[in-house]
């Protein structure tokens, strides 16, 4: 049983098994920034398990509504 991390349609192998899922997010949020704030989608997919992280959609620097 495989761990496989998906960010916008990539697929990137285990780096550690030992590590936890948001440990591999701070590791991949080095290389791809956005994965900080990403949410977590974990799926099975035959004996492995996908861990897909997901863009928030933000507001950033859009006005307050009243």
């Amino acid at each position: 049983m495989a761990r496989i991390f998906v960010y916008d349609d990539r697929e990137f192998p285990d780096p550690n098994p030992e590590m936890s899922v948001e440990q591999v997010k701070s590791t991949l949020a080095d290389f791809y920034g956005e994965i900080a704030n990403a949410s977590v989608k974990e799926t099975a997919r035959g004996e492995d398990t996908i861990f897909e992280f997901q863009r928030r959609v933000g507001t950033k620097g859009a006005p307050a509504h009243s």
